[in-house]
């Protein structure tokens, strides 16, 4: 079943039309976290205020549009005094950053994510402090994030005013996440005051998204240099911290009205920019071998003077012509080569050949995926690609960028635009979504989702350890029936439903609870242990204050037996940005709908 708007969608609040708002875009990023600003009163994109003075002694001078994604907790730092984040957390110090990566640890394991992340996580790069889990530490730095946010928006707008003005908050993530990190994300920024006024909300928008919200309506905007048009397909290339996320979408019109459509199946993994750090990392330990292995990490971690000196290398690379790049300080023994290492120094000598060896099984990588979509665009919808939009940190990167011109000029000459700032581009869009309700008409679904079904059962095929019996008949159990197809797409909300048949005694449970499931191939398959089946959640109904005289009924050995038939169904496009579960009867909403994303037991 598919419809415009599931039933008892919630609805905006009439009286809410025309206040004033407060819009926030957040970027909460792998390494660095962005925030901006603007309220409902204002009618340009150039009114959006990006924050770029953030606490912290060790903020650049001139400000900066994000603050590092790091919280050094006050219990394992003695002179911290408190807790300490972003420019507050100084080097030394244990930290904790690149948490966000561990919000999603799904089966699905992408074609193209970094292969160290299975050996680093758990190790230093991905510290966790005692008795907490990547949610809470997660959690933790967006209430330092919040608190900021609000005192800087007090001061602005004075407290009373702040007090009573709603607030909305739009929440990016990469659009390669799976439910359950997105909702992870979520239940993080509401844990830490995001969205937890009675009058304030929570929203959830990919970063591509984003990013292509804030191209249009800037960079790519009508009477610009490289301003867009009708018909033309724009790819998106969000290269952040952690993760590379590829969308593309189709302009249909840009006046009066911006309007656009995602095209096809995005792509994307986790290989960001912290992949080059990691490749970085494994050089040294082949090179230098138990040298480099016994610096203790608070030496070589990601707050480490050491990776400091690496990341004005690495930022510098592809715009100097340098022949060697000194990393320090480092303090190792051993008898190390002198071409490699300067012990007066204690530095590091790199040479241009290692740092294109560092770097380029990364770039490679999103190549990769660029040609993948390019060539699945022409080759299943006869379209072609007219510009490719690089935002995010890592798109910042000159050497990147020269490899992606290359790319573009040895196909088909698409043009290649970095627009101006353009590590700001999500966080900018974020806050114009909230402002103008720029959004694509239609999204592509990146997975198959279904629930696990019996159906007759069928002698010699089926096995007998799969059979159950049901109001008298015998069934099989086992098969999925898929809800919605990868590559379907999503316009306005867009739900469909799944009918449930069980008995439920009077004298037992009354919530009942039916997996969902999900699969990336192009091809889904038929029962649940097949290969790339993933459970993403249990959805459970609870029927406690739910009239039961509309279901059939029984007498089994002196009890009481309902024939529940019933629908169970999600919204793929929710208001809210998560998967949206309810159920039905004839039609009508019954009892209560939650799903859990960590109880996936029988």
């Amino acid at each position: 079943m598919v419809a415009d708007a599931p039933p008892d969608q919630p609805a905006d609040d009439p009286q809410a039309a025309g206040r004033l708002k407060i819009i926030l875009g957040v970027d909460y990023g792998t390494t660095f976290t962005g925030v901006s600003y603007v309220t409902s009163d204002k009618t340009s994109v150039d009114d959006i205020d990006v924050f770029r003075s953030w606490p912290g002694d060790g903020r650049p001078v001139e400000g900066n549009w994000k603050t590092p994604t790091v919280i050094a907790y006050g219990a394992e730092n003695r002179d911290a005094g408190r807790n300490r984040w972003g420019y507050e957390v100084r080097r030394g110090m244990e930290s904790c950053s690149w948490t966000k990566l561990l919000l999603d640890t799904s089966a699905e394991t992408a074609e193209f994510d970094d292969p160290s992340l299975r050996d680093t996580t758990g190790s230093a790069l991905f510290r966790l402090p005692r008795g907490k889990d990547a949610q809470m530490v997660c959690q933790d730095f967006l209430t330092e994030v919040y608190r900021f946010v609000v005192g800087n928006l007090k001061m602005r707008m004075t407290p009373e005013v702040f007090d009573i003005t709603p607030m909305e908050c739009y929440l990016t993530v990469p659009a390669i996440w799976t439910d359950k990190a997105r909702t992870a994300t979520r239940e993080a920024a509401k844990a830490a005051g995001f969205g937890s006024r009675p009058f304030d909300a929570i929203r959830m928008i990919a970063e591509p998204e984003a990013a292509a919200i804030a191209a249009l309506k800037k960079d790519l905007r009508p009477g610009s240099v490289n301003a867009a048009k009708a018909g033309d397909n724009i790819l998106i290339l969000d290269c952040g911290g952690g993760t590379v996320d590829i969308t593309t979408y189709a302009i249909r019109k840009t006046f009066p009205a911006l309007e656009f459509d995602e095209i096809c199946v995005g792509a994307g993994g986790k290989c960001g920019s912290t992949y080059i750090d990691r490749n970085f990392l494994s050089l040294m330990t082949r090179r230098f071998g138990q040298a480099f292995e016994s610096v203790p990490a608070r030496r070589k971690g990601p707050l480490s003077e050491f990776m400091a000196s690496f990341e004005k290398a690495k930022q510098s690379f592809g715009t100097s012509e340098n022949d060697s790049y000194e990393i320090y300080p480092i303090d190792m023994r051993g008898g190390l080569r002198r071409d490699h290492y300067d012990e007066d120094e204690a530095a590091v000598i790199l040479s241009k050949r290692d740092m294109e060896e560092i770097f380029d099984p990364v770039v490679d990588d999103v190549l990769r995926l660029i040609s993948q979509q390019v060539n699945h665009i022409l080759q299943a919808k006869g379209k072609r690609i007219k510009s490719i939009v690089i935002v995010g940190g890592f798109g910042n990167s000159d050497y990147l960028k020269g490899k992606l011109d290359a790319w573009c000029a040895t196909n088909g000459g698409i043009k290649c635009i970095r627009p101006d700032f353009c590590q700001a581009a999500v966080v900018r869009g974020a806050a114009i979504r909230g402002l103008e309700g720029a959004m694509p008409r239609t999204l592509i679904c990146r997975r198959h989702y279904g629930f696990q079904c019996g159906y007759p059962f069928r002698p010699l095929i089926d096995d007998e350890k799969n059979a159950f019996v049901l109001w008298g008949e015998k069934y099989c159990s086992g098969g999925i029936v898929w809800m919605i197809k990868k590559g379907a797409e999503l316009s306005g909300s867009t739900y469909r439903t799944c009918g449930v048949n069980r008995e439920m005694y009077q004298r037992g449970s009354y919530l009942y609870g039916i997996k969902l499931y999900s699969c990336n191939l192009d091809t889904a398959p038929k029962r649940v242990e097949d290969a790339g089946v993933v459970p993403v959640g249990t959805i459970s109904v609870d029927f406690t204050n739910v009239d039961m005289s509309r279901f059939q009924r029984k007498i089994v050995g002196a009890e009481l037996v309902y024939k529940l038939e019933y629908d169970v169904g999600v919204d793929f496009r929710s208001d809210e940005g998560v998967l949206r579960c309810f159920a039905l009867a004839d039609g009508k909403t019954i009892g209560v709908s939650t799903i859990n994303f960590t109880d996936l037991g029988e």
